[in-house]
């Protein structure tokens, strides 16, 4: 009777839209999970008694583990099965929250999230793999519509929900959140998903070398990255870092040219519709993260606002990408998978153009809210058009690793963007900050809100340099998005899924 009545599912004309609820509440829970701990890092230093430094591995080493595996994830479904990567990403997910929830120290809490995150790393790749196979063209690209609008706002839900789990409930509860919803989320994967092998019994090889030195080498890119500003751009860590990320990332590729059953296909980066959307996709996610740590350190250090009030001021932003990234999808198949993103990245860049004018102490909190609103509305209509014209052309026993590109990129692009405007943030507060005799280089060098706030109290020169700075970085920001818009000038339009594109020479 029961599988009666799961052929029956799957076989209804609206089953495709089935599938798209489940991949994407699992998807949400690796997103959320990455954002809502932020909020917490400050009550976790309190009850541990540890630094801020360390203490901020707590994230740190979520966003660097999944990024690393994406693609060691996305080949492991495309040899084993989607299903079995996705059912079992979210088991190891959830049983690495309770451990979080019930850490008896900050590295058994690290620890832990770095065992969280390789129960992630396949969950949005495998979401992507599952939508594109299940929607045809046309629909397609309004189902990754919706997918990235949830990718969009679920960093801002996970600010505003960990503000107000955080100041009611303490810490813990950010973690034990999530374990009832994928209670329901794993079985129901289990019931509704079908499984999408691709590879023969004979075919099923996994390229262990490949896949070490792919996940050494974006480790320690991803590492020197996250760390370069505590540890110096120059200084020998961070230099180590990036070393390692050059020589491992150059031994990958000649494995990969070599190995009989490579872990990453080197010929998928001969389609330009592939190589250009990854592209502008590091770019617009760098913009769009790192407006993610400038927008709720302004809030609550420049402006005084508590962390879940934070979190609403900049609700916009998720609001926009939310209700927008839809629209991009179905603008995708009318106006093409170029134009779509370029007009989002236009008004994105005046968005960015726009904060930079108006974020202030005294600004009106409308016109703010309308800015950001504007910076929402331009990057979420990037969202569908990119991933499509990423997996356009990919075949289907390949589509696992390939969906693991684009979300790698935006990891890997909003690290940078992170890196980038934090190290521009410090740089620009000692600027503004040099003749009002504040302590300049303690100041902008501050740890947390907490003690940057501390610093600024009772100082209208240190706000008013402190405002000047966010507004030189938002400017700033524009060139990142400017870089975008140079990448997705070179996809193609591919308006239906019959205008395929042969690879580029």
């Amino acid at each position: 009777m029961n599988g009666t009545l799961r052929d029956r599912i799957r076989a209804h004309p609206r089953y495709r839209w089935l599938v798209l609820v489940t991949v994407a509440s699992g998807m949400m829970m690796t997103i959320l999970s990455a954002s809502i701990v932020n909020i917490a890092l400050p009550a976790i230093s309190g009850e541990f008694g540890s630094s801020i430094p360390t203490t901020a591995w707590v994230a740190t080493i979520y966003m660097i583990t999944q990024a690393t595996l994406m693609p060691v994830a996305g080949r492991a479904g495309d040899i084993y099965g989607h299903k079995k990567v996705f059912v079992t990403g979210l088991l190891v997910f959830t049983a690495m929250s309770v451990l979080c929830a019930f850490a008896w120290s900050v590295h058994s809490l690290i620890a832990g999230r770095g065992l969280m995150a390789v129960g992630t790393s396949g969950l949005a790749t495998m979401a992507l793999a599952y939508v594109v196979g299940a929607f045809p063209g046309r629909e397609r690209a309004q189902a990754l519509g919706i997918l990235g609008g949830l990718m969009g706002s679920a960093p801002t839900v996970g600010l505003v929900g960990g503000g107000f789990l955080v100041e009611v409930f303490g810490w813990r509860s950010v973690f034990l959140v999530v374990v009832p919803l994928c209670l329901i989320i794993a079985p129901a994967a289990v019931w509704i998903l079908k499984e999408t092998e691709h590879k023969p019994e004979g075919d099923r090889s996994f390229d262990v070398p490949g896949g070490v030195l792919l996940t050494i080498g974006l480790f320690g890119g991803l590492l020197g990255l996250s760390q370069g500003r505590a540890w110096g751009w120059t200084g020998y860590r961070t230099l180590a870092c990036f070393a390692i990320f050059v020589v491992f990332l150059a031994l990958f590729i000649l494995r990969e040219k070599t190995a009989t059953r490579p872990m990453l296909d080197l010929g998928l980066f001969r389609f330009r519709s592939l190589v250009s959307a990854n592209v502008a996709a590091f770019f617009s996610s760098g913009a769009f993260f790192g407006s993610l740590v400038l927008l709720p350190f302004f809030f609550q250090t420049v402006a005084g606002d508590s962390p879940a009030a934070a979190g609403l001021r900049i609700a916009p932003l998720a609001l926009m990408f939310l209700l927008v990234a839809p629209l991009g999808g179905r603008l995708t198949t009318r106006i093409g998978a170029r134009s779509t993103p370029l007009l989002g990245l236009f008004i994105a860049a005046a968005g960015y153009v726009l904060v930079s004018r108006i974020i202030a102490v005294d600004s009106s909190a409308l016109f703010l809210s309308l800015a950001i609103a504007v910076m929402g509305i331009g990057l979420g209509l990037t969202m569908a058009p990119l991933t499509t014209a990423a997996l356009h052309d990919v075949p289907a026993d390949k589509r696992g690793v390939a969906s693991s590109l684009p979300q790698m990129s935006r990891f890997v692009g909003g690290s940078f963007g992170m890196a980038i405007v934090g190290t521009l943030l410090s740089w620009r507060v000692a600027a503004h900050l040099r003749g009002t005799g504040l302590p300049a280089n303690q100041i902008s060098a501050g740890a947390s809100p907490a003690d940057v706030s501390q610093g600024i109290s009772g100082s209208p020169a240190a706000v008013t340099a402190f405002s000047q700075a966010f507004q030189d970085v938002f400017l700033f920001s524009v060139i990142i998005v400017i870089m975008a818009i140079i990448a997705a000038s070179f996809m193609p339009q591919l308006k239906s899924d019959r205008e395929r594109h042969r690879p580029v020479p």
